[in-house]
């Protein structure tokens, strides 16, 4: 009997095989969705990934691609259970839930408050149901992690009329956090008993402090949309400007939905993308990509400070995502601006994107980790079929 991962991303959809024991079997994924150069990874543990040249690819295409691959590796697999990503989940008081009709029904019903993923993970729930119609079906929460949020960090101060229908702020990331707590407290590190500042940078980027091991405050609030800018999200906006667009006739909510998910963050500052690694790669010639590598470093930086106020102070700065976890240029640039607070990078660690990249003198703790949230996924499976899940 095997666990499976199932993680439905917007540019993204990942697969992990695991043994009952949480040893990885397999794994696979699609990236570049929606764009000319989709590929698939699948990979054995501690070997090489074989990649295949995909073309342009949809997302329920590639949910039926993956399913597909692993029901011809593992023509007789049995699963027992299937661990879900779902970005948002509302006012449900846990962090992983077992699937059932109203659960979905919930899960549905917050898509407005997550449109570019929610429905990427109801899709990929059913597909799986389908493909699995015997196995324990798991939703886990990008939510769940932030439920520790203490009133003044998740209340939102607008009437009590909007705050009854779920106005309030609630994190992301939360299964990508849980991952870099649990490998460096494997690794002996004393993450829960430190203040943390964890950076989640990637297409979809956030910040999250976490004291003792809870989450107390996040760049994130009651979307995906606010915080650090993104790839093509807009991050914080003054409210106001909202109204004043929709009022100016220029545009309309779904207009404006559109463009402040999939037009905004650093593809709007270039005016053609807001790929990390290709404005890296030309920003030496190219002022507008420069700019924006500036604009992302000093706003990840901005809420670095203000998490360390939450705190009252910080003891480890880690950084993960795509860009968290291999940009090591973003990673000086934000760090450099810390050094008042006793921040203080190994340069050539730092290059080489190592585990830890401060120096034996600095004030505070940075480890770069590549997260593992279909990890996450099968641990939080697993705790269902055994009856302790959904805590």
């Amino acid at each position: 009997m095997t666990l499976l991962a199932l993680n439905a991303g917007s540019t993204s959809t990942k697969l992990a095989l695991y043994e009952r024991d949480l040893h990885q079997l397999w794994s696979a994924s699609v990236s570049g969705l929606a764009s000319p150069n989709a590929r698939l990874l699948t990979r054995e543990p501690g070997g090489d990934a074989d990649t295949q040249e995909l073309g342009p690819l949809q997302f329920r295409s590639a949910t039926e691609l993956l399913l597909g691959e692993l029901a011809l590796r593992w023509p007789t697999l049995q699963i027992e259970a299937v661990g879900h990503r779902v970005v948002h989940g509302g006012d449900l008081p846990v962090d992983s839930v077992t699937i059932d009709a109203p659960t979905l029904a919930a899960i549905t019903h917050w898509s407005s408050l997550a449109p570019l993923h929610q429905h990427l993970n109801v899709a990929a729930i059913n597909a799986a149901r389908q493909a699995f119609p015997g196995a324990l079906h798991v939703a886990c929460f990008d939510t769940g992690f932030h439920r520790t949020l203490p009133a003044r960090a998740s209340l939102v101060a607008v009437p009590e009329r909007f705050r009854s229908l779920g106005v309030r702020r609630y994190g992301f990331h939360g299964l990508s956090y849980e991952s870099v707590l649990q490998q460096l407290a494997a690794s002996g590190e004393p993450v829960f008993s430190e203040r943390v500042i964890a950076a989640h940078l990637g297409g979809g980027s956030s910040l999250c402090a976490i004291a003792q091991g809870r989450s107390v405050e996040t760049s994130m609030g009651v979307t995906p949309l606010s915080g650090v800018p993104m790839t093509t999200r807009c991050g914080d906006l003054d409210p106001g400007a909202l109204l004043f667009l929709l009022q100016s006739g220029e545009t309309d909510v779904r207009q404006l939905q559109a463009a402040l998910y999939e037009e905004s963050g650093l593809k709007a500052l270039t005016g053609t993308s807001g790929d990390m690694k290709l404005l890296l790669d030309i920003s030496a010639h190219s002022s507008e990509a420069r700019k924006a590598v500036d604009y992302f470093c000093y706003q990840v930086r901005r809420h670095m400070g203000a998490l360390a106020a939450a705190m009252e102070g910080v003891d480890r700065i880690v950084f993960t995502g795509g860009i968290g976890a291999n940009a090591a240029f973003v990673r000086q640039a934000v760090c450099d601006g810390l050094r008042f607070l006793g921040v203080e990078l190994d340069a050539k660690a730092n290059l080489a994107n190592a585990s830890s990249v401060h120096t034996s003198h600095s004030g505070i703790k940075v480890n770069v980790l590549e997260t593992d949230e279909e990890s996450i996924l099968a641990r939080k499976a697993a705790a269902h079929v055994d009856g302790s899940g959904g805590h």
